[in-house]
C-alpha cells in the first residue's frame, strides 16, 4: 500500500546466501543448469539424518503429549542431556529454533545501540545482521593466512563499548579449525577484559582431518561463555530447527534470566523435533564417520581443482563443507562481479566473500562442497573455462 514506511531496522537485514537465489532462478529460467553451491544443506545432496533420530520423532508424533506446548526453556530430557554433555546445570541450557534463534537471543540480551561485538573476518553473516539490527557495530578481527584468529589484532579492536567476542570453530565460511593455542589465547584475552565469549560450535563433529574440534568449554574459561550447538550440521538435520545454548560461568544467572524471558516470549520450539534432538545427543554417532568420509572426498576434489586453476587459490578446509576461495585474477573489480558473472555464464552459484566480511583483504567466494564429486568436477570444468576466458 502506498504511504507505508518500513522501519530502518528492516533495511539492515541482509542474508546474501539466500538472497542470491532469486538471481539464480532467473538464470535457470533461461534454460541453464544451476549448480547450487550456496547453501550448506546436506539433505539436498543425499545426506540423511541418523535413523534413530527420525525414529524418535515418529514415536513422538504418535504421542499426544508432544503435540502440546513444550516448556519454553525446552524439553526437560533434552535439557538434562545437553547439560550433562556441557558440564552445566539444567537452568543454564536453552533450546532454540535452530542455533540462529539462539544467536538472536544472545545478541538481544547483550547488545545496545552503539555497542560492538568482536567478529572474525570472515564471519557467518547472521552475526553481522543481528548486531546491526540492534544498532550495534560489527567489530571485525583479522585472521591469519590459515584463517586462525589473530589474537593481537583482536586485542587492538577491544574498546569500552565491546560487549562480547564471537568464536566460530569450526569456521563457516572458511572450514578452518582452531588450534588449542589460539583458543587459549582467546580465553585468556576474554578473561583479561572480562568479556563474554559466544562460541559457535555447530560443526564440532564434522572435522575432516581430526576426530573432533576443541570446544571452548574444554579450556575451563573463567569468563562468561555461551556455547552454541544443535542438530543441523553434526546430525545432518537442518530442517528440524533445533539448537541449544549452554551458559557457563553465569553465577548470578544474569544472562540465563534474560534468555529465559526471550524463550518465554516465543512460547516454545516444536516438541516432536526436540525428541529427535534428544535421540541425537544421547544416541550413537555412527553416521559421523560415513559423512566425514564422503565430505573428505569432496573437499579433496575442490582443493585440487581450485589450486589447479590459474587465478584461484584456497586453503584446504579441515572441517564442515565450505571452501573459501580467493580470486587472484585482476580482471574482476569486486568479488560480486566475479560471482554474478560466473553465475550468468556458467550456472555455478557461489556466494561473494564480502557477504561474510566487508573488510577482507582480497576477493573471495564461498563454495559449498556437498554435491557429489562428479558434479563438482563438472562445475570446475565450467569455472576453469570461465576464469581462462576472462584472463
Amino acid at each position: 500500500m502506498a504511504g507505508i514506511k518500513l522501519s530502518e531496522r528492516s533495511a539492515k537485514v541482509k542474508y546474501e546466501i539466500r538472497d542470491i537465489v532469486l538471481r539464480a532462478k532467473k538464470v535457470q529460467e533461461s534454460g541453464k543448469k544451476i549448480h547450487w553451491f550456496n547453501i550448506g544443506d546436506p539433505n539436498v545432496f543425499g545426506f540423511k539424518p541418523p535413523a534413530h533420530v527420525t525414529a524418535a520423532i515418529k514415536v513422538a508424533l504418535d504421542d499426544s503429549k508432544y503435540s502440546s506446548y513444550c516448556p519454553s526453556q525446552g524439553d526437560p530430557d533434552l535439557i538434562a542431556a545437553v547439560a550433562k554433555k556441557e558440564g552445566v546445570g539444567a537452568e543454564s541450557v536453552f533450546v532454540t529454533s535452530g542455533l540462529s534463534e539462539g544467536i538472536d537471543f544472545v545478541f538481544q540480551s547483550l547488545v545496545d545501540p552503539g555497542d560492538n561485538v568482536l567478529l572474525p573476518s570472515p564471519s557467518y553473516p547472521l552475526y553481522t545482521t543481528k548486531c546491526e539490527v540492534l544498532g550495534g557495530v560489527p567489530n571485525y578481527y583479522a585472521c591469519d593466512s590459515k584463517w586462525e584468529p589473530d589474537i593481537e589484532d583482536m586485542r587492538k579492536k577491544i574498546n569500552a563499548r565491546t560487549k562480547a567476542i564471537v568464536v566460530i570453530n569450526p569456521n563457516n565460511p572458511t572450514g578452518a579449525t582452531y588450534s588449542r593455542k589460539t583458543l587459549k589465547g582467546i580465553s585468556d584475552l576474554a578473561s583479561e577484559y572480562k568479556l563474554p565469549i559466544i562460541a559457535d560450535e555447530i560443526y564440532d563433529q564434522m572435522t575432516l582431518d581430526s576426530p573432533h574440534s576443541i570446544n571452548m568449554r574444554d579450556l575451563k574459561c573463567d569468563t562468561l561463555l555461551v556455547s552454541g550447538n544443535g542438530i543441523s550440521k553434526n546430525y545432518l538435520y537442518p530442517g528440524a530447527r533445533v539448537g541449544f545454548l549452554s551458559v557457563h560461568n553465569d553465577e548470578e544467572n544474569v544472562l540465563s534470566s534474560a534468555l529465559l524471558r526471550l524463550c518465554n516470549a516465543r512460547l516454545s520450539v516444536n516438541w516432536e523435533m526436540q525428541r529427535g534432538a534428544l535421540a541425537a545427543v544421547t544416541g550413537n554417532h555412527d553416521h559421523v564417520k560415513a559423512a566425514v568420509t564422503e565430505l573428505r572426498k569432496r573437499r579433496d576434489v575442490v582443493s585440487r581443482r581450485v589450486n589447479g586453476t590459474s587465478g584461484l587459490s584456497v586453503v584446504a578446509p579441515s572441517a564442515a563443507f565450505y571452501s573459501f576461495v580467493k580470486v587472484e585474477s585482476k580482471n574482476f573489480a569486486t568479488d560480486r562481479d566475479f560471482v554474478y558473472s560466473l553465475l550468468e555464464n556458467t550456472g555455478v552459484l557461489v556466494v561473494p566473500g564480502s557477504s561474510f566480511s566487508p573488510v577482507l583483504d582480497g576477493k573471495y567466494f564461498r563454495l559449498v562442497f556437498l554435491a557429489p564429486p562428479a558434479e563438482l568436477e563438472e562445475a570446475f570444468d565450467k569455472i576453469g573455462a570461465f576464469v581462462k576466458s576472462k584472463a
